[in-house]
């Protein structure tokens, strides 16, 4: 990720520490927190350079992950990144996600994509009745949160809120999860 940057535009993050921090394990901490066992498939909606969904299938892969994505420049990142890992049970969508995607999927997870209502209801087509939507937030997500639980009252519903620090670091984040009904 930190050589193909410039040529990609994959992230703002240019130290390496900062990188491997951030992005790399912040990303493997999710799976931690769900004690390594994620839906599957699961749609990465916006993974842009493959976060969270690579560094999650690398340490779940037994997970089926759906990789979506509209920019062109980072879909053939991806594609460069899964063909040089040999990742298997990787597809990558070229495109956006709608309310119209169909999916079915068991899991959709983001990370800094958008306010959680906003995922909740473009996802409640594909999401499978008891799928998992697994958002990676800042710390201070408490009214999206609250907006989310009281616009779908009855079609989801929270399951865990866990609040962690990135390990060796002052980065405080969140792990929302919110089950459809």
């Amino acid at each position: 990720m930190r050589e193909k940057n410039a040529e990609y535009d994959l992230t703002r993050i240019y130290q390496f520490d900062s990188m491997v921090q951030k992005h790399y394990v912040d990303c493997i901490l999710a799976a931690k927190l769900l004690c390594w066992k994620l839906p599957s498939p699961i749609l990465d909606i916006g993974t842009g350079a493959g976060l969270p969904g690579i560094p999650l299938k690398i340490v779940c892969p037994e997970t089926a992950f759906i990789l979506a994505e509209g920019r062109h420049r980072r879909i053939k990142f991806l594609r460069e990144v899964v063909d040089a890992l040999d990742l298997e049970g990787v597809e990558i969508y070229e495109g956006k996600i709608y309310a119209s995607f169909s999916g079915p999927v068991n899991g959709v997870i983001t990370r800094a994509l958008e306010t959680i209502p906003k995922t909740l209801s473009r996802v409640k087509h594909c999401l499978a009745p008891g799928g998992k939507a697994i958002f990676m937030k800042g710390p201070r997500c408490d009214e999206e949160v609250t907006q989310a639980s009281r616009d779908f009252e009855g079609a989801y519903k929270v399951v865990q809120d866990l609040r962690y620090t990135i390990p060796h670091s002052t980065y405080h984040r969140r792990l929302i999860v919110f089950k459809k009904l």
